[in-house]
C-alpha cells in the first residue's frame, strides 16, 4: 500500500489514450473496478494528475434508475470508474462494448473463480488487462490461476491442468510428513511456475521508494472512558472476565473441543452498550 500504483496506471491509461489521438486510432474507453469505498479516490486521483484532455473519468454507481441515466453519458467520458457489484449488476450492458484498458484495483477480488463477480468480469473485453494486488496470493497457490485466467485465459491452462501441474505438487511439498520426493516436485513445480509468470508481474517493495516516502509519524491517542462505561468495565471485570478466562483456558489445554468459549465473547457483553452510546 502507497507505493505508486494508483498512479502508475493513470500514467499509462493517460498516455496510452493520448497515443491513441495522436495515432488517429478510435478513441476507446477504459475502465478501472475496484472496491466501492475505492471508487471517489479513483477518481478524485485521476483528476488530480491529469487534465480532462487525456483522461475523463466518470464515477459509475448508484440504484439502478441512476445508473441508466449515467449510461447516457458514458459516450462523452473515456474513464469509466465502478466497483465490483455493480459491474456484477450490470454486466450485460458492460459486456457489449471494447474497452481500451480494464484495470482491476484490489485484483485478488476474483481469486475465487466461481463467484458471481468473477464470472462476471472475465466477460468484459479490453484491448489491455491489469490487476493492481498487493497480495495477489492469499491463501493458496489455485488463486494466481483465477487472476491470470482473467488476464491471459488459456495461458496457465485449465482449473484442473494447473491443479495437477502446480498446485497438487507445491501443496504436498508443504506438509511436514512429505517425503523427499515430493518436496523436490514442489520445488520444480514452483520454479516452472515462477519463470512462466514472472515476465507479467511488476513487484515494488517499500524498499525501492523508500527515499521518497515521508518519515514515519508515531502518535499515540488516549481514548477516555465515559461514567456510563466505566461502569460496565468495572461491573464486567469483577462478575464475568476472570471466569470467562478460566474457561477459555481450560478448553484450551483440554481435549474437548466441543466447548465453544472464547475470551472473544465477551464483546457479546459491551456491544450492545457500545452501539447505544454510538
Amino acid at each position: 500500500m502507497g507505493l505508486g500504483k494508483t498512479l502508475q496506471t493513470i500514467c499509462i491509461l493517460a498516455g496510452d489514450h493520448y497515443q491513441r489521438d495522436v495515432d488517429k486510432q478510435t478513441n476507446l474507453p477504459s475502465i478501472v473496478i475496484c472496491p466501492p469505498t475505492l471508487t471517489p479516490h479513483w477518481v478524485c486521483e485521476v483528476q488530480k494528475f491529469v487534465t480532462e484532455k487525456y483522461l475523463r473519468p466518470l464515477h459509475y454507481y448508484g440504484l439502478p434508475i441512476e445508473r441508466e441515466r449515467l449510461r447516457n453519458q458514458i459516450k462523452h467520458y473515456n474513464l469509466i470508474v465502478a466497483s465490483y457489484d455493480i459491474i456484477r449488476k450490470d454486466i450485460d450492458y458492460f459486456s457489449t462494448i471494447q474497452w481500451n484498458y480494464c484495470v482491476l484495483d484490489e485484483g485478488h477480488i476474483i481469486k475465487n473463480g466461481k463467484t458471481k463477480s468473477s464470472k462476471a468480469i472475465k466477460q468484459l473485453i479490453a484491448n489491455h488487462r491489469l490487476i493492481l494486488s498487493g497480495t495477489p496470493v492469499q491463501n493458496h497457490v489455485l488463486e494466481l490461476w483465477s487472476l491470470f485466467d482473467f488476464l491471459m485465459p488459456g495461458f496457465l491452462g485449465s482449473e484442473k491442468q494447473f491443479q495437477v501441474r502446480f498446485s497438487r505438487p507445491i501443496l504436498a511439498s508443504r506438509d511436514a510428513k512429505s517425503s523427499p520426493k515430493e518436496q523436490e516436485q514442489g520445488v520444480l513445480a514452483m520454479e516452472e511456475l515462477h519463470r512462466q509468470i514472472l515476465p507479467f508481474l511488476l513487484r515494488r517493495v517499500k524498499e525501492d521508494v523508500l527515499k521518497d516516502l515521508p518519515p514515519k509519524i508515531t502518535q499515540d491517542l488516549l481514548c477516555e472512558l465515559s461514567p456510563l462505561q466505566e461502569r460496565l468495565y468495572e461491573d464486567f471485570s469483577k462478575t464475568h472476565l476472570n471466569s470467562d478466562l478460566r474457561e477459555c483456558l481450560e478448553n484450551m489445554s483440554s481435549e474437548n473441543v466441543t466447548k465453544k468459549t472464547h475470551v472473544f465473547q465477551a464483546l457479546r457483553y459491551v456491544l450492545p452498550f457500545l452501539n447505544i452510546l454510538n
